[in-house]
């Protein structure tokens, strides 16, 4: 399939990813290898490398005067890539030339999609697109927009639920937006995987620098709900007696839960 009179996207495709493999590091690599603990493969390429990799693949090859529309299918289309420069690649061409052009209930199909497909599966790729894409595109469109991600608390697939709430970390000083995120929080806090978890305890670290009483008052209604590394960093910000008796009264409470639990079966 060719594009506006162009290379074939899946040449196109190969180009940049020509490019990557020629920049790859070993150094780099391992670095990456050792921080990620194996969540996705890394060629080796820095974040630096990418960004200018990419800037100059848009420019060489026409594409940056494609219609908008074709140029996010061409960015959706890198995340195919295996490795994850691939991915980041795709977060960096909608982050810097795109996020803002697309209206943005298209936007969020689209990326909604990039989850549902599986091209989004690891905890950093889910992370960079969040911040990087989510997050802009929420303080671009505002409201309905910003509804329209936490709607995604409900979905079945850990890292589109993961997004609904870490999507506001850009945000998160913005009060319109507070009621939004304790909503999915307090979803997303009742599912068992740890990256469900860690997705509550990152974004209420980050909301009780605007507002501390909320976030208490969170952790004491869903206390049991909680892992002890998501209240940590939910309360990284509060006193270490605040600290350390949140702690206990988490223990205390999952351990009452259990005994209930235990006590109800036949």
């Amino acid at each position: 399939m060719t594009t506006s009179g162009a290379q074939p996207r899946d040449e196109l495709v190969r180009r940049l990813q020509s490019a990557l493999d020629e920049s790859a590091s070993s150094a780099t690599r391992a670095w990456w290898g050792r921080y990620l603990k194996g969540a996705i493969e890394f060629r080796g390429v820095g974040i630096p490398r990418i960004r200018s990799a990419l800037a100059d693949w848009r420019s060489d090859t026409g594409v940056a005067a494609w219609p908008i529309q074709e140029q996010l299918s061409l960015a959706l289309r890198l995340f195919e890539g295996p490795m994850a420069e691939d991915k980041l690649s795709g977060v960096l061409f909608l982050q810097q030339y795109l996020f803002d052009r697309v209206p943005w209930r298209e936007g969020l199909r689209s990326y909604g999609s990039l989850f549902e497909r599986g091209l989004i599966a690891d905890w950093n790729t889910c992370d960079w697109f969040c911040v990087r894409v989510l997050g802009p595109t929420i303080a671009t469109h505002g409201g309905a927009c910003a509804a329209g991600v936490a709607g995604w608390s409900r979905a079945p697939l850990l890292w589109k639920a993961r997004a609904s709430l870490v999507g506001f970390v850009p945000v998160i000083a913005d009060p319109a937006y507070h009621s939004l995120v304790l909503r999915s929080a307090a979803v997303l806090i009742r599912r068992e995987e740890r990256f469900a978890k860690t997705a509550v305890g990152w974004v209420l670290r980050d909301l009780s620098k605007h507002d501390s009483g909320v976030v208490k008052d969170f952790v004491d209604q869903n206390l049991r709900h909680f892992s002890t590394e998501s209240l940590r960093n939910a309360l990284k910000y509060s006193p270490e007696s605040a600290r350390l008796g949140a702690l206990k009264s988490m223990r205390t409470a999952q351990q009452q839960h259990a005994t209930d639990g235990a006590l109800r079966r036949p």
